[in-house]
């Protein structure tokens, strides 16, 4: 049996505090392939970056009373910084993002508006993973 010419392989951590919102991402995305692990919060995140291995993190861009997008990222360079390629960010559409969106648009970093088509999501997820798969054929 051939594999599904659509599938997505990696593992991706997903983080999201809505839960309505991780259940549907994650299902869309463990449908398509990929193996998904769910956080909640920042300290969650940090946890798990500094202790697996991820090929992409999808993250809200604004948690309420958690980091920002631009604080994640800030962290994220500082932290993990082979990481720093393998990042998308969803906001909610219609809520104010402060300097967020413009951020990211400065810096080059993919991000998504809610309410996306699941094939935005599972494309969007494809290209993290074939860049981090790319990075570690480079590094063998």
């Amino acid at each position: 049996m051939r594999p599904h010419e659509g599938a997505i392989h990696g593992r991706v951590l997903l983080v999201e505090e809505e839960e309505a919102v991780m259940e549907f991402e994650r299902d869309v995305l463990a449908g398509a392939g990929a193996t998904v692990i769910t956080a909640r919060n920042s300290q969650d995140v940090k946890i798990r970056l500094q202790s697996e291995a991820f090929e992409a993190v999808i993250m809200a861009g604004k948690m309420p009373g958690d980091w920002s997008a631009k604080e994640f990222y800030t962290w994220l360079k500082e932290n993990c910084p082979a990481m720093t390629d393998h990042v998308l960010f969803t906001f909610s559409n219609g809520v104010e993002q402060g300097d967020g969106r413009a951020y990211l648009q400065e810096n080059n970093i993919p991000y998504l508006v809610k309410p996306f088509e699941v094939a935005e999501l599972i494309s969007q997820a494809r290209q993290l993973l074939r860049k981090s798969q790319a990075a570690a054929a480079g590094s063998d």
